[in-house]
């Protein structure tokens, strides 16, 4: 009976799965769900049909409530406020991450006034806000700024935050101005059990700091509670580059931690077994609270009271049916949950616990007993979660077994004495402080090994996009391995040939139907948000790179754009080697996603305009051009690069000598390039303002082409009617990042283009856009429809 409880989870998630898949309504699916139900009850005595039919009609339940959770009204006050100034009175749902003067905070929306009216309403937003007063959980703050929808994924594959949102009931983001746009108008208006907690962790948080000051109390505050926000980013990416980020993530250790300590004080107190249950269950749900019920700590809780209802009872006893009926329960109350990458890793790494590790301790009988258990438990969890780490994020890490079988140990010490520290402190704190003075070696070692296991050589290893069928095929495979260890399988000879031949089969016939593809031009305009990144692929396989996105000009945020956009776009995309990486003109937000290109890529040319700037990225770009070292060319008027069947790159500009002395010499020496496949041309403009363009005109150049990458992300400088006239675009790309403070594109430049007959496609509305051409006829893709903005 305890494993069916796995089937009915494996339905409802099925069915989720299905409906992100589909474009079928709830109706539809309730529909379905029905029949099935209906069809269950009329099979009489056919059991397993009958059980078929009752799992195909929890799918569609699964599916129902997916669609009824993914379907936002757009009728609702928050979603149709979006895209204008707003001011929100509510109260303050989550404790505020604060980081210098930015701050982010959760709201339970009371009241929203929106073009002069003031109504009621219901519903969270996140808020994102610079200075104004300390805030804490409960209080009733008052709000000006602009609400907007949350962000869609702009390219292939990326991270959506309107889905991570969604899951959490969110559908709008407020961003407020700085001070006075957020006024604090009441205090205690939260929950009393969660004020509880949160003050809770925020008086353990402050301890770790004053006791352990710096990067040692950071750690502790990540290692128990999850806030790893407080860690240095450099050390946040050593464990992440080593495979150790799991151990920030607050789970099954600490949830058990809590639940043991509180039952060993229930029976030394000698109260009754129920009671010892219920305040085990209590302390877990009040733990959970604190640190914040993500996935993992969420899966670990609700783990932790079926095992204690079971203790109770003396029923469920499997813990594969307790894991099962955690993620039922969780995709029951948010069904957007199942595509969180977090809910999924949490539950494939205890699922390898429960079911890989034990057939790998079994075969490990060499090694003592403590050092077969760690073994086991690191190679199954590593070995199971390293598909979805490359489905996700197209990179594994080889050293993160050698990491967990070094570090675990040690956490496995830290994290129990953390926790008397902890109490001590807060009953005792020169007790408390003296404990945590021991802790501080220890948590010293952890870091430095992170550090250590992720300078090794393959500490992360690149590898291609891994489709859904093999992330299918993965856990096939793993599966039939740990059933022959466990001797539920025995391969033969024959059966190990099939495989092989079969496996040579399917890639000679990806070479061939590659080879027999026709040829074709592809340019993906890359979503870099306020920048520019231009992906070129030609017939022979040769790629060029136009730009790369980075930071506004005088306005650093400490986002890299270039390593959290442009690359995985770029892997996503199969680049492997950029054969010519052009930079239009070296301001910051072409230049500085290229700086992780050429760390991360082989590049074989690089194509300059060589106009000095002082900007921070260009200056690291020459440097690393230079260094590794790369073929560098000054772009100028005349050049041809020949990239292969019949695709040719003739630049225009910049031509000798170059403009010196304006107020915009880079912008004016941009480079102006035209690629030209069959009969398609497509002329690349960089950030060339209207001189640029007359210069152009003057010199008599064919401008004339099919597709126009608009320039300066459509700025009112460029793009004038006389150059559109002579160009002729089908076609019109502009690279432009939401809500950027110049306005672009122009409102003007777009109504021009739409009069000269274009087809104007934006990154901010369409993300990225991939137009492909045989030479002749032109397709155009874009990664979401204007609509769903």
């Amino acid at each position: 009976m305890d494993r069916l409880i796995v089937w009915v989870a494996a339905a409802f998630a099925g069915g989720i799965a299905l409906a992100r898949a589909t474009t079928l309504s709830a109706y539809a699916w309730l529909l379905i769900g029905g029949v099935a139900l209906a069809a269950a009850a009329a099979s009489g005595r056919a059991a397993r049909a009958s059980v078929l039919l009752l799992l195909a009609g929890l799918a569609s339940t699964g599916a129902t409530l997916y669609a009824i959770e993914a379907a936002v009204d757009p009728r609702h006050p928050l979603v149709a406020a979006s895209d204008r100034a707003v001011t929100v009175t509510g109260v303050v749902a989550y404790p505020p991450l604060r980081r210098g003067d930015r701050i982010r905070l959760i709201v339970r929306v009371e009241r929203l006034r929106a073009g002069g009216e003031e109504r009621p309403v219901g519903g969270r937003i996140l808020v994102y806000a610079r200075g104004g007063p300390h805030l804490r959980y409960g209080d009733r703050v008052r709000l000006r700024g602009f609400l907007r929808r949350p962000g869609l994924p702009g390219n292939p594959g990326e991270f959506s935050q309107r889905d991570h949102l969604a899951a959490q009931g969110i559908h709008a983001v407020l961003f407020a101005g700085r001070g006075t746009s957020v006024r604090v108008v009441g205090r205690g208006r939260g929950n009393a059990v969660l004020a509880a907690a949160y003050a809770l962790r925020a008086r353990m948080a402050a301890f770790f700091s004053s006791v352990l000051p710096g990067e040692r109390g950071a750690l502790l505050d990540s290692l128990l509670l999850g806030d790893d926000g407080a860690i240095p980013r450099s050390l946040r990416d050593a464990f992440a580059r080593a495979g150790l980020l799991h151990v920030l993530v607050v789970s099954g250790a600490q949830v058990g931690l809590v639940a043991a300590g509180a039952v060993w004080l229930a029976r030394l107190a000698r109260v009754p077994p129920a009671v010892q249950t219920s305040g085990a269950a209590a302390a877990v749900v009040f733990f959970a609270v604190m640190t914040g019920w993500v996935p993992s700590v969420a899966r670990a809780a609700l783990m932790s009271l079926v095992g204690l209802a079971a203790s109770a009872t003396g029923r469920l006893r499997d813990p594969c049916a307790a894991l099962a009926a955690a993620a039922l329960i969780l995709l029951a109350s948010s069904p957007l949950l199942l595509a969180d990458v977090g809910f999924q890793l949490s539950f494939v790494a205890t699922w390898a616990l429960l079911y890989v590790s034990p057939a790998v301790h079994a075969r490990l009988g060499c090694l003592p007993p403590a050092a077969r258990s760690l073994v086991a438990m690191t190679v199954g969890a590593q070995t199971a979660v390293m598909p979805l780490l490359a489905f996700h994020f197209m990179q594994v890490s080889v050293t993160g077994y050698l990491a967990n079988v070094a570090v675990v140990p040690l956490v496995g010490l830290i994290v129990p004495a953390g926790f008397l520290v902890a109490v001590a402190g807060l009953l005792l704190p020169p007790a408390g402080a003296a404990g945590a003075l021991l802790l501080g070696p220890v948590l010293d070692a952890v870091a430095a090994l992170s550090r250590l296991f992720a300078a090794l050589p393959l500490a992360v290893v690149e590898v291609p996009p891994l489709a859904p069928a093999g992330l299918a095929a993965s856990a096939a495979a793993l599966i039939g391995a740990v059933e022959w260890l466990r001797g539920g399988v025995r391969l033969r000879r024959a059966h190990l040939l099939a495989a092989g031949f079969g496996l040579v089969a399917l890639l000679l016939w990806g070479q061939i139907a590659s080879a027999r593809a026709p040829a074709r031009l592809s340019l993906t305009m890359i979503d870099v948000g306020q920048g520019d990144a231009l992906l070129a692929r030609g017939p022979s396989g040769q790629t060029m790179l136009v730009d790369g996105g980075g930071e506004i000009e005088g306005r650093p945020t400490g986002y890299d754009v270039g390593t959290r956009r442009l690359l995985p776009a770029l892997r996503r995309l199969g680049v492997r080697r950029v054969d010519v990486v052009m930079l239009s003109h070296p301001h910051e937000d072409h230049v500085g996603g290229l700086v992780p290109v050429l760390q991360n890529f082989s590049v074989g040319l690089v194509l300059d305009t060589g106009v000095p700037h002082p900007g921070p990225s260009y200056v690291e770009f020459l440097r690393l051009v230079g260094a590794r070292p790369i073929p560098y060319r000054l772009a100028r008027r005349g050049m041809q690069v020949d990239l292969g069947d019949g695709l040719i790159l003739s630049i225009l500009h910049p031509q000798e000598p170059l403009l010196r002395g304006t107020s915009s010499d880079a912008n004016l020496n941009s480079i102006v390039a035209r690629l030209t496949f069959g009969s398609v041309a497509v002329l690349l403009t960089g950030d060339a303002e209207a001189a640029t363009e007359a210069q152009l005109l003057d010199l008599g150049d064919d401008v004339r082409s099919l597709i126009l990458k608009v320039a300066h992300h459509g700025s009112r400088t460029s793009t004038t009617p006389v150059f559109l006239e002579a160009v002729r675009p089908a076609v019109a790309l502009i690279s432009a990042g939401t809500m950027n403070p110049f306005g672009h594109p122009d409102a003007e430049v777009i109504e021009r283009l739409e009069d000269a007959g274009a087809a104007v496609y934006r990154t901010d509305v369409h993300g990225a856009v991939t137009v492909t051409t045989d030479g002749t006829r032109v397709t155009i893709r874009t990664v979401r429809d204007a609509g769903g903005r």
